[in-house]
This record gives C-alpha cells, sequence and structure tokens, in this order.
C-alpha cells in the first residue's frame, strides 16, 4: 500500500525456543514492510498444494455454471448454494440451501478449521486469479496489516445478521421479525436471480473486491478486511482442533510465511505455539507444501481459542494508531453513508460498498502521506522522494483526490436523495389518504427530489418515479410524464428489480388517456409479471380490452 522509508529494522526468524519479539512501534515503518522477514536456505519453492486448489476452485464454479444452466432449462431449481441467503432466514423466515450450507460450513470449520475461505470460496478464486494476473504484469501485490480494520468482517456481520433484530426489538411494530416457530421451508425457487446483482454491480464488484482491493490491500484483502461470512468462520476456526502443526524438523527458515497469502506469520505461530493459531491460517496448504524440511503438516491439536496471533501485534501494524482509527472511520462512513444504495445504473449492494469503503479509506491515507511525508511508496511503486513528487506520483495523486472527490459527492447525493424520499413518501401518503397537503408542502417535496436530479450523476429511478408522482399531483402532467420516462429508461423492463408499480401505472394511465394503448399495455403487463395480484394494472388492461400476457 502506502509507504514511507526509513525506520525499516531487520527481524530475524525465531528459533524453535520461543524468542523475545520486537515489540517496538515505528510510525515510519514502511507500508507494507519490505523486510517483512528474510527466508532463509535457499529459495523458495513453488507451492505444490496452489495448483490443487485451483482445480477445486475451477471444479467450484463448474458447479456454478450448472445450477445455473439448470434454472435456465427448467425455470426452478434449487436456491442459491450462497451464505448471503442466510439473511433470508432471519429476516423473512424461508429456509433456504444456502442457510443450510451456511450452518454446515460452520460446523465443519469446527472440526476442520477454515477451510472453506481457501478451498471452496468463489471470493477467493477471484482474489487469487487477481493477484496471479497482477503478478503477470509484474505487480506483485504486498499484505498489510491493520489492527483496526480486522475487525471489519465483525462488524460487517453484526450489520447483516444482528442489526435486524436490534431493529425488530427497537421499533417490533414496523420492523417484524419472524418467530421461529413461522419458518418455512424454501429450498427451490423460479427466481433465481433475484437477490444477485446485475452486470453493472456484478462487473464492479470484480474490478473491486477482485483486483483493487488485491491490489492494494493483499491476496486476501477482502477476505481479512471485509467479508462477514469469514468472522463466523474465523471465531470458529478458534476453537477447531483441525491445526497447520509443526514438527522438530522445523529450522525457521521462513519459507512458510514467505508463500503465505493470508497475511499469516506462519514461522512465528509455530516456533512460539507449536501451531498456527491465528484464524486467518485458511488451511491453504502452501505452507505445508513449500516446507524444505516437510516439518509443517495438517493435524488435530488442542484449540488455544484465546491465543494472539502474531500479526495483532504491535509491532507488525503497517499504521500508527491515529491513521489506523482514521482508516476504520473513514472506511466505515464511506460505507454505510457514502455508497450503500447508492445509484449507477444499478443500486450499489452492501458487500461491494464495503469494498468501495475499504478503498476509499485507503485513498485518504494515501493522500494524506503524499502531503505530509518526504518520502512515500505505494506498493513496490516510490511516488515520493525528498519532498518531491515523481512523474507517477502526480498522476497517482490526481487519482486518489479525484477518487476522494468523487466519494464525497457521493455520499452527499446518496444521503439528499434518501431523506428527500422519505419526506416525500410521508408527503404523498399523506396526500393520498386525506387530500389536504398543503401545496406548498407538496412543491417543498417536489423541490427537493429535484435537487438530488440536478446534482447526482446518476439519478436513482425511485427519485424520477417519486418526482412524477408529486407533479402529478401539483398539475404538472407533462413534467411528471417526463420524469416517469426518465425512470423506465434508466431502471429497464427487469421484473426482479421491480418496485415502482404506482409510476408505471401513472404513465400507463397517461399512455391509454393519449392513445398510446401498446405502450399503456406493455408497462401494465410489467408490472403484472412482477406482481401478478396488482388491481390498477388489471383495470388499464380491461380498459384497454386486453387480458395480461406473460412475457
Amino acid at each position: 500500500m502506502v509507504a514511507a522509508t526509513g525506520g525499516q529494522g531487520k527481524y530475524a526468524a525465531p528459533l524453535m525456543t520461543t524468542p523475545p519479539l520486537p515489540m517496538r512501534n515505528d510510525p515510519l515503518a514502511a507500508l507494507p514492510r519490505l523486510d517483512r522477514h528474510k527466508p532463509k536456505f535457499g529459495p523458495v519453492a513453488k507451492s505444490k498444494a496452489s495448483r490443487w486448489r485451483a482445480y477445486v476452485l475451477i471444479l467450484v464454479h463448474v458447479l456454478i455454471g450448472l445450477h445455473v444452466l439448470h434454472w435456465s432449462m427448467t425455470g426452478r431449481t434449487v436456491t442459491p448454494v450462497e451464505p448471503s441467503e442466510a439473511m433470508q432466514t432471519f429476516e423473512l423466515g424461508t429456509i433456504n440451501a444456502g442457510f443450510l450450507l451456511f450452518l454446515a460450513l460452520i460446523a465443519s470449520t469446527l472440526v476442520f478449521g477454515r477451510w472453506f475461505c481457501g478451498w471452496a470460496c468463489h471470493v477467493v478464486a477471484l482474489q487469487d486469479l487477481s493477484a496471479w494476473l497482477l503478478g503477470r504484469i509484474g505487480l506483485k501485490p504486498r499484505p498489510i496489516r491493520s489492527r483496526v480494520l480486522l475487525f471489519a468482517p465483525f462488524v460487517v456481520a453484526g450489520h447483516m445478521f444482528l442489526w435486524p433484530h436490534v431493529k425488530h426489538w427497537l421499533d417490533p411494530v414496523t420492523k417484524p421479525m419472524p418467530k421461529f416457530d413461522d419458518w418455512e421451508w424454501h429450498l427451490t425457487t423460479d427466481a433465481f436471480w433475484a437477490t444477485f446483482p446485475g452486470w453493472i454491480m456484478s462487473s464492479l464488484s470484480v474490478l473491486v473486491v477482485g483486483f483493487l482491493i488485491v491490489w492494494w490491500m493483499g491476496a486476501k484483502g477482502f477476505c481479512n478486511f471485509g467479508c462477514p461470512y469469514g468472522a463466523f468462520f474465523a471465531v470458529a476456526d478458534r476453537f477447531s482442533p483441525g491445526k497447520i502443526k509443526v514438527t522438530d524438523a522445523c529450522d525457521a527458515c521462513g519459507h512458510c510465511t514467505q508463500v503465505c497469502s493470508s497475511n499469516v506469520r506462519v514461522h512465528e505461530e509455530v516456533a512460539i505455539h507449536k501451531m498456527v493459531v491465528d484464524p486467518a491460517c485458511m488451511k491453504c496448504m502452501d505452507c505445508v507444501s513449500v516446507c524444505p524440511k516437510d516439518a509443517l503438516y495438517f493435524g488435530a491439536a488442542l484449540p488455544k481459542p484465546f491465543a494472539v496471533s502474531q500479526q495483532r501485534k504491535n509491532a507488525r501494524a503497517d499504521f500508527t494508531w491515529g491513521e489506523d482509527l482514521a482508516i476504520g472511520a473513514i472506511a466505515l462512513l464511506a460505507t454505510e453513508w457514502g455508497f450503500r444504495r447508492a445509484w449507477f445504473g444499478e443500486q450499489i449492494p452492501f458487500l461491494l460498498s464495503v469494498g468501495l469503503g475499504a478503498i476509499t479509506a485507503t485513498a485518504a491515507l494515501l493522500g494524506w502521506r503524499l502531503l505530509r511525508r518526504r518520502d512515500v511508496l505505494f506498493q513496490h511503486a516510490s511516488l515520493k522522494q525528498a519532498g518531491s513528487l515523481l512523474p507517477r506520483g502526480r498522476l497517482v495523486a490526481l487519482a486518489v483526490f479525484g477518487w476522494l472527490l468523487f466519494a464525497l459527492h457521493t455520499g452527499v447525493v446518496n444521503q439528499m436523495a434518501q431523506a428527500a424520499l422519505d419526506e416525500s413518501a410521508v408527503v404523498l401518503g399523506e396526500q393520498r389518504r386525506t387530500r389536504a397537503v398543503k401545496p406548498a408542502d407538496l412543491q417543498a417535496a417536489s423541490e427537493a427530489l429535484a435537487r438530488v436530479d440536478r446534482f447526482a450523476l446518476w439519478t436513482p429511478p425511485a427519485v424520477l418515479a417519486l418526482h412524477g408522482l408529486l407533479l402529478r399531483e401539483v398539475g404538472q402532467d407533462a413534467l411528471a410524464v417526463q420524469q416517469f420516462e426518465r425512470m423506465v429508461e434508466r431502471r429497464g423492463f427487469d421484473p426482479a428489480k421491480h418496485n415502482l408499480a404506482p409510476a408505471d401505472n401513472a404513465l400507463a394511465l397517461y399512455y391509454a388517456v393519449s392513445g398510446q394503448n401498446d405502450r399503456a399495455a406493455l408497462l401494465a403487463e410489467f408490472v403484472l409479471e412482477a406482481n401478478p395480484g396488482d388491481a390498477t394494472s388489471r383495470e388499464i388492461l380491461r380498459r384497454l380490452g386486453r387480458e395480461p400476457q406473460a412475457k
């Protein structure tokens, strides 16, 4: 990531007897350190396990492809076998395949350790592929060590799985949660793709969660600093007997740490604990594969759940405490306040917003150091020397500060949009119930949405829909139709993403009145495809003399 020259003391690998570890706090240490450790006794061999792991991950994606193919051919299949689907179990009471998989993975981790992340996770496959491709063009990312960001997966997991229950406890009326007795089996679905992002956010996820985070934060950057499921696996791993262990043949050469892409100080862990206690260990077996003495192996051991892993030592941190806390705060704000629910052709999903938040925090630190330090190194590239920006440093500075301005603008507009949508929904709902809302209040709500439309780089369809409904209430029909048509243009005709039926029905009525019957029928049928019980759409089709048609 970012680095300043100076303060790069040597660190010798520990002997098999437990040595005192250097605990000095070096705020000027390179980020990441260029002297993580110095492998001894010849070059480090290539891992033989990585090839087998690649084969397994390819097989996982073949199975995913077969799952999608089965749905496309039959129209119905097993619900997505994805841990994130467990959220629906807790929030809707539907026991799906993803929930059962999540339980099985946690149970197996309690026995074998954190194996799934290394051998079967599609996100790890993306990160491994990204690291390999970056290496092919000469970019070999170094992992970072942050004391604060290590807690990020727990914060994200709490937000996804705990916070809905807290909201229900605080407000059981408007935030209902199903009782355990009301849970129902839901193992098949015909709306297989409904919970997945579209092609825009999928492509952005590959770029952000794959290449950018790997490049900036290390080969397992998202696993260590963002994945909510990893938080569950990390806790289970601490109590698991399945560990990487060591024999007396170990001579602390450090080859194991050199090949570990999970940021684990393997040679120190086995020297101190006789096994790897760091829950970041994904049992990928690379360390075992490259050991020149065959001293490492996977086996059963008495767990040490409360042992402190070496990467949590203060001397290992790449940031001062002030920087570390700032990174955590910026990542949280950028995720929750800035990018979450923002719309750029599609709404940004939560886990992608976590990745964007981490990148924003990293960019903020890089920008700070470019301003404040005389010498700055980003990964392997020197950006600033003796107080002067190098040519590549100027380009990086422009990119960093451009990104920060974009993130700030996104956050401001996002918050404006959420506030305007909430206010306008209340005003419009009251108007429909009582028909007694003051024209000034309707106009104020309409102007709030218009401001969002002016300042947003891409106006969310929900803003356009609600703005059109308010314009309709104040008699500005031509402007209302214009906003409705922009809504349709930006949203498209994807029933899985449809939640704007009142605006669609309003536009269909305008078309019907103006004699554009085909366009009116198309919109009404679109609403019915997503919501077959919509009475307004059925009435529109009845007036047009048409029966609902399935697409």
